[in-house]
Parts: structure tokens; C-alpha cells; sequence
């Protein structure tokens, strides 16, 4: 899969947060560990978005995402991860990860 993500502009996120996104493109093998620990460090741009927003994001590289989920939270975390600069394959190991962890919120 190609290593297809966007760039979001420097103030659309929290700097530890790019920081930390950038740790997890160095990283040869991230363990499920590694994914735990990537946060948003509060509240950015894409935490508020809701599904008519996120499917701005949706082409023929994230429409595995969609495929990937049946719950559409899962699908709007991975959208949002995307949109934040990871690739959709990271994206939908963080969501996978955060998901084993913590399920859903309610």
C-alpha cells in the first residue's frame, strides 16, 4: 500500500501531537504499544468533526476504512487519524488498537 496521507497545516494540530505522528512514520515495526501511546493532546480541528465533514476525506485510497469497520465511530477515529497525517494503514491500527483498549465510548 503506498504511503498516501495528508499533510495537515502546522496549527491544525497540536505540535506533540504532529511530533508524535512523525515518531510513528520513523518507526520500522510499531507494536500495538506504539499506537496506544499517539494522542491527540486535546481537543484539534478534526476532534469535532462529524460524519458529513470526515466523508470529504473518503477516496479510493481511505475507502478501505470504510470497508475495514462496521462501526462507523471506528470509521470517523480512522478518518480523523488520517486527516491528522497518518497513513490509512497506521490510522487503522490505531483505531484497532484504541478500539481492544478502551471498546467504545458511550
Amino acid at each position: 500500500m503506498t504511503n498516501s496521507y495528508i499533510r495537515p497545516t502546522d496549527s491544525s494540530i497540536h505540535p506533540e501531537c504532529a511530533r508524535a505522528i512523525q515518531h510513528l512514520l520513523q518507526l520500522k515495526d510499531p507494536k500495538r504499544e506504539d499506537f496506544l501511546a499517539l494522542k491527540t493532546y486535546g481537543n484539534d480541528r478534526y476532534s469535532a468533526m462529524g460524519w458529513e465533514e470526515l466523508q470529504t476525506y473518503i477516496n479510493e485510497k481511505t475507502v478501505i476504512i470504510v470497508e475495514q469497520f462496521e462501526n462507523e465511530q471506528n470509521i470517523m477515529s480512522a478518518l480523523r487519524w488520517v486527516a491528522r497525517g497518518l497513513p490509512v494503514w497506521l490510522a487503522i491500527r490505531k483505531v484497532r488498537a484504541d478500539y481492544s483498549v478502551y471498546g467504545y465510548k458511550k
